[in-house]
């Protein structure tokens, strides 16, 4: 039996025009993009070209795109970015939602750096308050941290909103996109972030590239010191990577989001047949505002893990909650902040 893979949130198969774009950069064409030499800088275009299809996927400008080992590095360099070009305000606000590269930070920084971090609460639905947010603002606060999606329940948080908060109170905003990328139309324009991550391996591209978008106008500090990435991200471009990321990017741009349509759909129909042949079952996140590709449901008295090891021996892949969780023993921190019944209803993605 082939195997049915359903944890495209956690990653993605490379898509075969990503290999096959990639294939002649780790083979023939090996050279360094910083060399005088043509084998060297012709690569540099290429680049170029891969970083041309990233703007364009974000309604952004060229230079405004930096590309990282991945969101992770890209969310702590927009993070810690925010601190120290504000070294005398010592607060910020994010989410009990966000992933865990924005959750750790948050962490170092209160505990190692004396930061005060105000964790908007949410409520059984995953949804944020805009009124909180507003109410927690302080003449110290030096950045806001949302996801755009979230990882577990899919939900869609009011980005643009919230980036006209921010704007109002001259505060920088940075917006992990990670689960939104490919999914929802993005502009950065529109959006008024000051930052903003995304990961390739959720797009189809390979693991280990990413991007970080920051505004032209937002002071910014590197996190790894080098020439390259015009002084604002060091070592030397992973050249084959980044293009497979550039064509992951058009192949989207050339898709104009259709096959989310065909993707919701199948979505819609899978949790419709779970409702009508399965009693006391949840279904977490907000229905109405959630990504096309994500649901993720409770099953009254099932353990999840149980539940996902017998449809592994099926050759059905899912997942119990975030990937990057996956080596902890402990209740999903994302249903606990929805305050969901994790203990009676054990939860799969």
């Amino acid at each position: 039996m082939d195997k049915l893979y359903f944890d495209n949130n956690a990653t993605t198969r490379i898509a075969d025009e990503v290999l096959d774009a990639m294939m002649p950069y780790l083979k023939e064409q090996y050279g360094n993009p910083s060399s005088i030499y043509s084998f060297g800088a012709n690569n540099k275009e290429q680049i170029r070209k891969a970083r041309q299809n990233v703007a364009k996927l974000l309604n952004a400008e060229e230079d405004e795109i930096i590309f990282t080992s991945g969101a992770s590095e890209s969310n702590t360099t927009a993070i810690m970015n925010a601190v120290r070009n504000n070294p005398n305000k010592k607060h910020i606000i994010t989410t009990k939602v966000e992933h865990a590269s924005i959750m750790e930070a948050m962490k170092y920084l209160e505990q190692k750096e004396n930061y005060k971090v105000t964790y908007l609460s949410v409520d059984k639905q995953g949804r944020i308050s805009l009124e909180e947010l507003k109410q927690s603002i302080t003449e110290n606060t030096c950045l806001i941290a949302v996801m755009m999606a979230n990882n577990e329940i899919g939900n869609i948080y009011p980005i643009k909103e919230i980036g006209k908060i921010a704007k109002e109170n001259n505060i920088l905003f940075h917006t992990d996109a990670v689960q939104a990328i490919g999914k929802v139309k993005i502009d950065v324009i529109d959006l008024q972030v000051n930052s903003l991550s995304f990961s390739g391996h959720k797009i189809h591209a390979p693991k280990g590239i990413g991007v970080l978008y920051i505004k032209k106008d937002t002071p910014f500090i590197p996190l790894i010191f080098g020439h390259q990435e015009k002084n604002r991200r060091g070592g030397t471009e992973n050249v084959p990577y980044i293009i497979g990321l550039g064509k992951a990017c058009e192949l989207i741009l050339n898709d104009e989001y259709q096959k989310n349509k065909k993707i919701k759909s199948l979505r819609d129909k899978l949790e419709k047949e779970i409702k009508q042949n399965i009693d006391d079952i949840i279904i977490y996140g907000d229905i109405e505002s959630r990504v096309p590709n994500t649901i993720s449901v409770g099953f009254k008295g099932v353990d999840a893990i149980q539940l996902m090891l017998m449809l592994e021996g099926q050759n059905i892949y899912v997942s119990t909650g975030s990937a990057c969780n996956s080596e902890m023993a402990e209740p999903s921190y994302v249903l606990t902040a929805c305050n969901a019944d994790i203990n009676n209803y054990s939860p799969i993605r």
